[in-house]
């Protein structure tokens, strides 16, 4: 079965059937305070655009104020950075619930060079963390895109997310995978004349399934000649091919027929319309809520 515990993702409207156990909470650099109503999900900084750093809880922590690049953050600088990443979520989150789910991002690759270098200062923050809050999931997000100018992701394209996994299992890590699925297609540049790498994208990471986590889909749309992320569903991410987008979901369900648990946070800014027409979409390939 493929089984989905459904992450409520801004205020967006869903069919009364799906439980919402969890709700995405932002936590980002400029973030002052967090007032969740649901057991949550951390959503941590993501490094896309500027920060202000200007917040007198982030002013704490001069390790993370002067790790930036024309004031975009520099995620995992090094192992103090770490350590003041986790004390600035705790301090964050301080009297709330411990968050069920902490969603981290990777490094750029011209300051942390290899998977290795990454791990060491990571084991930092799993140890801080797991030291306070034992019951909570740590899933780090793929990714690719950002106004950073000095470098790349280390965790963007498919032999990237299988060297990590092959990571965590060697150190016994408790970190797992936040797996969004447009920005893989992304870092691979997969367009339609590129489009049997739909499925062997998804193909090639059933090998590496048990530590994914969670799951992040969003549509594109086309306007004014670019493609807007976050909008849309997934007829407009696919161009309407409604044939392409039908070999998108069979693989979706291949990949994550295994009874394992995973959230899913549907990361669209549009209409709840294109939430609901994916939701739709998923319930034709299979998914359970739970």
């Amino acid at each position: 079965m493929i089984l989905f515990k459904m992450v409520r993702y801004h205020q967006k409207k869903y069919p009364s059937y799906i439980p919402l156990h969890l709700e995405e909470v932002a936590g980002h650099f400029d973030v002052r305070r967090v007032f969740p109503t649901l057991p949550y999900s951390l959503h941590t900084e993501y490094s896309y655009g500027k920060r202000t750093f200007q917040s007198e809880l982030i002013q704490k922590y001069p390790e993370i104020v002067r790790a930036n690049q024309d004031g975009i953050p520099q995620l995992w600088k090094n192992e103090v950075w770490a350590e003041s990443f986790a004390a600035f979520l705790m301090e964050l989150t301080k009297n709330m619930p411990a968050p069920s789910v902490i969603e981290i991002h990777p490094p750029f690759h011209d300051y942390v060079g290899s998977m290795r270098e990454f791990i060491e200062i990571y084991q930092v923050f799993e140890t801080q963390i797991k030291s306070r809050w034992q019951e909570t999931d740590i899933l780090i997000e793929n990714r690719c895109g950002s106004r950073y100018r000095g470098g790349r992701f280390l965790i963007s394209t498919a032999p990237q997310i299988k060297e990590l996994c092959a990571w965590i299992e060697s150190e016994h890590l408790k970190l797992r995978i936040a797996f969004d699925i447009p920005q893989l297609y992304t870092a691979h540049q997969v367009t339609p004349k590129r489009s049997y790498e739909i499925c062997a994208l998804l193909e090639e990471l059933k090998e590496i399934r048990q530590y994914i986590g969670g799951v992040h889909i969003w549509g594109k749309r086309t306007s004014h000649s670019r493609r807007i992320s976050h909008c849309g569903d997934l007829n407009t991410y696919f161009n309407n091919d409604m044939q392409l987008k039908a070999a998108f979901l069979d693989s979706l369900g291949r990949l994550f027929s295994d009874n394992q648990v995973r959230n899913l946070v549907l990361e669209v800014n549009s209409h709840s319309e294109d939430l609901c027409s994916i939701i739709e979409d998923l319930n034709k390939a299979g998914v359970s809520y739970v």
